[in-house]
């Protein structure tokens, strides 16, 4: 039978698994970015509310030894995450991420006080309240993509993938969160305590989640997904008969080594695991890695990688896929707070991931019977979150999972006979009455400000949310329309123009806003809006790309191959950028600068045809 839970914490709780689950699962299509926009909105209006419900438990939580570990290895990894900010060159790229990622510091800090706030309010006795959630959630996302497989959907979305998107947006995302709701759902099947209904369901969860993944082609689902059932299979054997557990473990360590060598296109089960955009993912670790080994304390700034990547990969990466094929996510998490916040960062990331896993292995350890396989589930929950992100990214659909499973592996770590006690609100013993009914009146006060001051954070957090919900809409409304002509310039300059009035413009709507400007013949006010761009990140390529296209346009070659210049700096190995240099100097009459592009082509990149077109072109001059 569930404990009975106080009304903060309950209302704590209601937020926690109703913000979590539409992370996970709500999108809006009409706007520029339909998923991780809305996703990483609602990440911030309940964190923001956890906040204040956090602030609260920390002075009366102290004097737990659990709870203090987690307020110091939270803390600390927050601590790290704002000084990462502070030094990152654009501010407001750190503070909400990159475009289509949204990973900045305040989705870090939300998914922080997701993590504590979980720890805190789940135990054994109440952890069922979670089983609506692991059957709902893993039903709506497995559900969804698997009438998507068979061209049924209720949004007509552009899929470059031609796969799964789910309400994650991508295949690999959603094979992530279908295989973290597999493992939950195959724990629920397995416990005897649960109904038949309760079990019946999740065993329909399990065969949906799993033909779903199958069909989304993403290999890394189906092995992080087995690796945290592994989890669970090997306590409920290890229940029954040790040495069938042992050689259980002994063969799922072969099976997955062989898994991991066959995704590296070695091995008897290549074909099995084996695809293209594992080896993909090497060249973004490589990136990653450089970039954390010439800005070890800091990284390159928060959400930053993709602004340093192409300075940072190498000459395979370019000529594999082509230099314009680029990536703003390292897809492996340690690699990726590495290159981006640094050494403190990683350490505190890593801290707190080893704190995990070890109260994960001490419940397990002192757990028997059904509460054995209930911390198992949660915790090969939490495992298959971990495997697939040293080959994923930290998408907020996905992380919010892996944050939340990790503050109940923390919180189910709990000695089972230990009631909750409060931390006194002063050291020494009451002495009277009088002290004690002043004593409760601080108390009582305490908890009526924590539901105001939450909602305050809360609506600061809708406020901030406002603006980048009207500019990204309205952006995704001026692509609509057509080129104009010159009966509507005016009502068509208004409608382009609008995504700028309002706050929080990224570098993505200005640059959206400047070509729709270029298309329709502005092109002063097309290059104002660049120029602004540049100011604030002197690293936008796509905006210098824009600038040199402009002026390639109007004859301007001398300025095109200004900005080429500049471009070739922030990426040495785009062979197609310096063909176009060489275009641009031998149109404005640099005949010795075009003839030098031929040797810095030539230096990584002499088997292409750009290489031939640039013999055949600055060769005589």
């Amino acid at each position: 039978m569930a404990k009975k839970i106080s009304s903060p914490d309950r209302q704590a709780m209601n937020w926690l698994l109703i913000g979590g689950s539409l992370v996970s699962t709500f999108l809006w299509a009409t706007l520029e970015d339909p998923f991780n926009a809305p996703k990483s909105w609602i990440l911030y209006c309940v964190g923001f509310w956890l906040a204040g419900w956090v602030g609260f438990q920390v002075r009366r939580r102290w004097s737990q030894k659990i709870d203090r570990q987690v307020f110091i290895f939270a803390g600390s990894l927050a601590l790290t995450f704002i000084a990462a900010f502070l030094a990152t060159d654009v501010k407001l790229q750190g503070l909400f991420g990159d475009y289509a990622r949204r990973t900045g510091l305040i989705s870090y800090l939300s998914l922080i006080l997701f993590f504590t706030a979980a720890s805190m309010l789940f135990s054994l006795s109440t952890i069922a309240l979670f089983d609506r959630v692991t059957l709902v959630v893993g039903f709506i996302v497995g559900f969804y993509g698997f009438i998507q497989h068979f061209k049924v959907d209720f949004i007509k979305w552009n899929n470059p993938y031609d796969s799964v998107l789910s309400t994650l947006g991508n295949p690999d995302f959603a094979a992530a969160v279908m295989a973290i709701f597999l493992v939950l759902a195959f724990g629920l099947v397995i416990n005897s305590s649960k109904s038949k209904v309760v079990r019946i369901w999740s065993a329909l969860n399990v065969l949906l989640l799993l033909v779903t993944i199958l069909f989304s082609q993403v290999r890394q689902g189906l092995l992080a997904g087995a690796a945290g059932i592994a989890v669970i299979v090997y306590i409920w054997l290890h229940q029954r008969k040790k040495i069938v557990a042992y050689g259980f473990a002994g063969f799922g360590l072969v099976v997955g080594a062989l898994g991991l060598v066959g995704m590296l296109n070695q091995g008897p089960l290549k074909s099995l695991f084996y695809k293209a955009s594992v080896t993909y993912r090497g060249d973004y670790w490589r990136a990653g890695i450089r970039m954390f080994k010439s800005h070890p304390l800091f990284g390159v700034g928060l959400d930053r990688y993709g602004a340093y990547f192409r300075q940072y990969r190498d000459a395979t990466q370019a000529l594999r896929r082509g230099p314009g094929l680029v990536s703003n996510a390292a897809h492996d998490v340690p690699i990726q707070l590495a290159a981006t916040g640094g050494i403190f960062v990683l350490i505190a990331f890593l801290a707190l991931t080893l704190f995990i896993a070890w109260r994960g292995i001490t419940a397990l350890r002192s757990a028997t019977g059904i509460n054995q396989i209930v911390i198992a589930t949660f915790f090969g929950a939490w495992i298959t979150y971990e495997a697939q992100s040293l080959i994923s990214i930290d998408n907020v659909g996905i992380a919010i999972w892996g944050w939340i499973l990790g503050g109940i592996v923390v919180a189910l770590s709990r000695p089972t006979k230990v009631e909750e006690v409060l931390a006194p609100v002063n050291a020494k013993p009451l002495r009277s009455k009088k002290q004690s009914i002043k004593q409760s009146t601080k108390i009582s006060s305490g908890s009526a400000a924590q539901p105001l001051v939450s909602g305050l954070l809360f609506t600061l957090a809708f406020a901030i949310c406002i603006p980048m919900f009207l500019s990204d809409a309205a952006l995704k409304t001026s692509r609509g329309y057509a080129a104009p002509t010159s009966a509507n310039l005016s009502a068509y300059l208004q409608i382009v123009r609008k995504p700028l009035g309002y706050g929080f413009q990224d570098t993505h709507a200005k640059e959206s806003v400047a070509i729709l400007l270029a298309q329709a013949n502005q092109l002063p006010e097309a290059k104002t809006n660049l120029l602004a761009v540049l100011a604030r990140d002197p690293r936008g390529f796509d905006a210098l790309n824009t600038l040199a296209l402009i002026e390639e346009a109007n004859k301007n070659f001398g300025e095109a191959a200004s900005n080429r210049q500049k471009m070739s700096a922030l990426d040495p190995w785009n062979y197609q950028n310096l063909l176009q240099l060489g275009e641009d100097l031998k149109q404005s009459g640099d005949k010795a600068g075009a003839k030098a592009i031929i040797g810095r082509i030539d230096a990584f990149a002499a088997q292409t045809s750009e290489a031939l077109t640039a013999h055949k072109d600055f060769g005589s001059l």
